[in-house]
């Protein structure tokens, strides 16, 4: 949890059962009167009340107390009211479903089910301890993240490292025989819900499961299974298959999935002005270079393209991504739990470019970390730092002019024609993908009204890391057109307070957008994934390839 949430929590647990039970009544709509009423006390001791609350969780009016007890219900456990509620939903996820060689001993056995059990920890991954020797990780059934099928390949490689070593000299194997199978799939899963984003706990369901076990069940010894919706996947996710059979890899060579320099890439189209300022960067005239820019906009493929550009003029490169358990660095195949080790692993005397992608995935102290190495940067590095929108760093004064920073707009109707290599991209493509490169790529590989796996993992992803009611988000995706806030709080059987903060923060993150009283969905395609994810069975024209 950030120093921030920690704080927060705090100021929720620094009020008394007294103020618990005002706000909770403020929740359901109630007004000064009808608290002193219900509550048998005066309107002066309710307005007395009302003023240190607001002073416990920095609010300045009662909208704004609602709108913090909403964000903050489901992490304090104070208001019952929701966290009781669940929603019925298909959930995007990435199975790795892994077996031990049935020759291995059980002592064995066990740790290959504590390693699956200390990576679903760590990943945030969901484990199911099968027969013994089998078990499945499921990725995103808690929260959807971008990075899952990326983590599920390194999780196959480092189970499979582990238990190479831990059977290494064992009688029944000969030396450097494999003990691990395997299969990676994609699919969606059946869950309850919970009204901000991750499975409730309740239930699971879903063919999925059952798919990859007859995968694993087929694999060689020492390979992996990688379905066609998973390599789609891969694709919109710069990971690429190796040549070699379509459907499997050794696990030997699944650290090249993880290679930056994806073969795959389209030209560059469309940010010449952002590529002059990692040509200045690399020229010498600033030494940082942050940029920015929301999900799919093409953050990744400007870092390639100066990867690219900074090997043609002999720099060292290091290309790391940020994961929630560490630090990969896909230039030179290394894993890292701390940015120091990052930094020790360079080389002195040469110039080097340093690319840290992903960085919105940095814990407050691996932010901390790479500001203190921005902040004290050696003479030969050169850095380039991507992630979303808004990054911020605590530079010291004496460098702040030898940073520079582009944020990524959306590409232009004539950037789309050049992207696609072709001058009649059709209006409604032109409409759905809003000018983001990943949105366009996906659409493009698809029939006309259908989504991809790729799409529906990257909205909601967005979606659950900015705590967003998924619920809200049904009732307003249910109607074709705008919706009024008063009918919202008669379907959600809310109070109008709660529905009017929850709406605001929907737009000010940009997924919802207000007219007067009336909501709708800034992007269509948003719209699309909501209303499938909730109610697949009822919309034909809405098809994901890998369910």
């Amino acid at each position: 949890m950030t120093n921030r949430a920690s704080a927060e929590l705090s100021a929720m647990d620094e009020l008394t059962p007294r103020q618990h039970q005002i706000l909770k009544l403020m929740q359901q709509g109630k007004v000064n009167k009808e608290i002193a009423r219900e509550l048998d006390i005066s309107l002066g001791t309710v307005k007395q009340h009302l003023v240190a609350i607001f002073r416990k969780l920095n609010v300045q009016n009662r909208t704004m107390a609602v709108a913090r007890l909403a964000e903050f219900k489901d992490q304090s456990g104070f208001d019952q009211v929701f966290s009781g509620e669940t929603l019925m939903a298909m959930r995007p996820c990435i199975v790795l479903s892994l077996k031990i060689d049935n020759g291995q001993s059980r002592a064995a056995r066990k740790r290959f089910h504590t390693c699956l059990s200390e990576m679903a920890f760590d990943c945030n991954a969901f484990f199911i301890s099968r027969e013994e020797g089998e078990g499945d990780l499921i990725f995103g059934l808690k929260r959807s993240s971008a990075q899952d099928m990326r983590l599920a390949t390194l999780v196959a490689d480092y189970v499979s490292r582990v238990m190479n070593s831990y059977v290494g000299q064992a009688p029944s194997l000969l030396p450097g025989e494999p003990v691990l199978s395997g299969a990676i799939v994609a699919g969606l899963i059946n869950i309850s819900q919970n009204r901000f984003g991750g499975w409730s706990g309740d239930t699971v369901g879903s063919h999925v499961l059952t798919w990859g076990h007859r995968l694993r069940d087929s694999a060689p010894n020492g390979y992996l299974v990688i379905d066609q919706p998973v390599q789609d996947v891969m694709k919109a996710f710069d990971l690429t298959m190796p040549n070699g059979v379509p459907d499997q890899l050794a696990f030997s060579d699944i650290s090249t999935l993880n290679d930056w320099d994806v073969r795959t890439d389209k030209p560059l189209v469309g940010r010449e002005s952002e590529f002059s300022e990692v040509e200045k960067l690399l020229a010498g005239d600033f030494n940082i270079l942050i940029v920015e820019g929301e999900n799919g906009i093409g953050k990744s493929r400007l870092c390639r393209e100066a990867a690219r550009k900074a090997i043609s003029q002999k720099y060292f490169l290091s290309y790391v991504r940020v994961l929630p358990t560490g630090y990969l660095d896909s230039a030179n195949n290394g894993y890292y739990d701390q940015w120091q080790d990052v930094v020790q692993a360079l080389p002195d005397n040469t110039p080097v470019l340093v690319v840290i992608d992903e960085a919105h995935h940095l814990a407050d102290e691996g932010c901390a970390d790479l500001t203190a190495y921005m902040n004290h940067l050696p003479k030969h590095h050169k850095v380039i730092v991507s992630g979303r929108q808004s990054q911020v760093y605590a530079f010291d004064p004496s460098i702040e002019l030898l940073v520079r920073k582009v944020h990524l707009q959306r590409l232009s109707q004539s950037d789309l024609d050049t992207f696609f290599s072709s001058a009649d991209v059709s209006p409604e493509l032109a409409e759905r993908c809003r000018g983001i490169p990943l949105f366009a790529r996906e659409l493009a590989l698809n029939e006309p009204g259908t989504i991809s796996f790729a799409l529906l993992v990257t909205v909601a992803s967005r979606i659950d890391k900015f705590r967003v009611d998924w619920k809200l988000l049904y009732c307003v995706a249910s109607h074709k057109e705008s919706v009024s806030l008063i009918r919202l709080s008669e379907l959600m059987c809310d109070d109008f307070a709660y529905i009017k903060a929850a709406v605001n923060r929907a737009v000010a993150l940009g997924v919802l957008s207000l007219d007067g009283t009336r909501t709708s969905f800034r992007h269509p395609l948003v719209k699309d994934v909501v209303h499938y994810l909730f109610k697949p069975n009822q919309h034909s024209d809405v098809v994901s390839r890998a369910s």
